[in-house]
C-alpha cells in the first residue's frame, strides 16, 4: 500500500494510543476527517467562561492535541449554573486552572495550558504559533486585543457573545473577510452617577436607583450586599420615593431591578451558551484541518445571529474594509527581524536602516512594547534579554523616514 495512504489512516495511525483510538471511534469513521491534524493542532482560547468552557469540552473531546486557556477572572457561585468545568471548584480559584483540571480528566491524552493572566501579559509566541485563536470574551477592549493579534500573526479567529436570548458567531479568517477593527464596536454604556450629584435631581428614572445606592454607601461606608434582602429594601424605598415625585408615570422599582442594578452582569442563560459555542466548535474543528491543508466543509465568513427566541439565524456578510487601521490599506507595516536577544535597540536601528528605513532628523527615534497592558518605551542602549523583550514581541518606531516619507513601523522580533 501507498506510504501516504497508510498515513492517512484514522485507525492505524501511530500519533495515537489504541485508548485514543477506541476513545474517538465514532468521530475516526467521519467522511473527510483527519484526526492526526486536530492531535497537532495549537488553539488558543480566550475567556473561560460561559462560551469558553464549553469550547474548550468540546475542542478536549474531539481531541485538539494542546489548547492554551487564557483568563483573569476567578470562579464566582454564580457560574456554576453555567460553566461545566467548575463543577468541583471552589469560589476564588482561577478559571483557566480549574479549567485545565477538568479537561484532563475528560481527555488525559491532550494538553493543557492555563494562564491567570489578561491577554497582553501572555507571551507573544503563544499567539504566533497557535493555529487558531477562539474568543468568549465579554469585552470590546480585550476583542481588540485579542483581533490585533489574529491579524499581525495572520490566524483565524472566531468571535462569539451571548446576550439574554441572543448570540453571535463571526470567523476572521485573513484576507477573506473583515476584521473587527474593519466596522469596530463599542462597550455598552452602564448607567453611572457621581457622588456629588447625590442630592441633585434625578434626570432619569434610572438615576433613582442609583441614588437609592449611593445614600446606603454615604450612611454605611460600603456598598449594599444584593444577598441582604434588608439592605437591598432601604435602596428600594429610597428609590421609589424619588420615582414617585419625579417619573409616577412610569410605575415603581421592584426588589429584583434593585439587585440587578447595584450588582451589574448581564443576563444569561446556557442554552444560548451552549448553541452559540457548538456553533464555534465546529467552525474551528473545520479550520484546523483547513489551516493543515486538509478541506473539510467550507469555512463560514458571515456574521451569524441567532434569535432564540424565534429558533432563526440571521447572516451578514461583512467584506474587509480597505481603509481599516489594522488590516486595510493604511494599516501599519510590519516588518519582521530575527536578531539575538543579546542584541541592543542600537543594533536593531542598523537592521532597520539596511530595510532602507531612515531617521527622521527632527524626531528621534522611539520605540514601545505595545504587548503589554500599558504600552512602554524601551531604552536604546540596553539589550533586549535586560529589558524582558519576549519571543514575537512586537515593537511600535515612530521617527522614521522612508522614500523621504514620515512612517510608523511595527516591529516583529525572533529571537535567538
Amino acid at each position: 500500500m501507498n506510504d501516504k495512504l497508510k498515513q492517512q489512516s484514522n485507525f492505524f495511525s501511530e500519533t495515537f494510543s489504541e485508548e485514543e483510538t477506541k476513545r474517538l471511534d465514532r468521530q475516526l469513521r467521519l467522511p473527510g476527517w483527519n484526526q492526526k491534524a486536530l492531535k497537532n493542532s495549537v488553539v488558543v482560547i480566550a475567556g473561560i467562561g460561559g462560551l469558553g468552557t464549553e469550547i474548550a469540552k468540546n475542542m478536549a473531546m474531539a481531541g485538539v492535541g494542546t489548547l492554551h486557556l487564557i483568563d483573569l477572572d476567578i470562579i464566582e457561585y454564580s457560574n456554576l449554573n453555567r460553566q461545566i468545568l467548575f463543577s468541583d471548584a471552589d469560589e476564588g480559584e482561577p478559571k483557566s486552572k480549574v479549567a485545565a483540571r477538568a479537561l484532563k480528566k475528560i481527555n488525559p491524552h491532550s494538553k493543557y495550558v492555563w494562564h491567570y493572566s489578561n491577554l497582553e501579559d501572555v507571551s507573544p509566541e503563544i499567539y504566533a504559533t497557535a493555529d487558531l485563536l477562539i474568543a468568549g470574551l465579554d469585552s470590546v477592549t480585550a476583542r481588540s486585543e485579542l483581533i490585533r493579534r489574529a491579524v499581525h500573526f495572520q490566524k483565524p479567529m472566531i468571535d462569539g457573545g451571548t446576550a439574554t436570548y441572543y448570540g453571535h458567531v463571526y470567523t476572521y479568517f485573513p484576507g477573506k473577510n473583515a476584521c473587527l477593527q474593519c466596522d469596530p464596536q463599542t462597550e455598552r454604556e452602564r448607567e453611572t452617577l457621581a457622588a456629588c450629584t447625590l442630592v441633585g435631581i434625578p434626570r432619569k428614572r434610572s438615576h433613582c436607583l442609583l441614588k437609592g445606592q449611593l445614600f446606603f454607601e454615604s450612611k454605611n461606608n460600603r456598598p449594599p450586599d444584593t444577598s441582604v434582602k434588608e439592605e437591598m429594601i432601604i435602596v428600594l424605598d429610597y428609590a421609589n420615593n424619588l420615582a414617585k415625585e419625579h417619573f409616577s408615570e412610569q410605575g415603581l422599582f421592584t426588589l429584583d431591578e434593585v439587585v440587578k442594578m447595584v450588582d451589574q452582569h448581564d443576563p444569561t442563560i446556557i442554552t444560548i451558551n451552549a448553541v452559540i459555542a457548538s456553533l464555534q466548535s465546529q467552525e474551528a474543528l473545520k479550520i484546523l484541518h483547513h489551516v493543515k491543508g486538509i478541506k473539510l466543509g467550507t469555512i463560514n465568513t458571515d456574521y451569524v445571529i441567532y434569535n432564540g427566541l424565534v429558533g432563526k439565524f440571521f447572516y451578514i456578510e461583512k467584506p474587509p474594509n480597505k481603509k481599516c487601521m489594522l488590516c486595510g490599506s493604511n494599516a501599519t507595516i510590519i516588518e519582521e527581524v530575527t536578531i539575538p536577544e543579546t542584541s541592543t535597540v542600537d543594533m536593531l536601528l542598523s537592521i532597520i536602516k539596511n530595510k532602507d528605513y531612515k531617521y527622521d532628523p527632527e524626531c528621534e527615534p522611539s520605540f514601545w512594547l505595545i504587548d503589554k497592558k500599558d504600552p512602554e518605551d524601551i531604552e536604546l542602549d540596553k539589550t533586549l534579554k535586560e529589558q524582558s523583550i519576549r519571543n514575537f514581541e512586537t515593537l511600535y518606531v515612530t521617527g522614521l523616514l522612508k522614500n523621504n516619507e514620515e512612517i510608523d513601523l511595527y516591529i516583529r522580533l525572533k529571537l535567538r
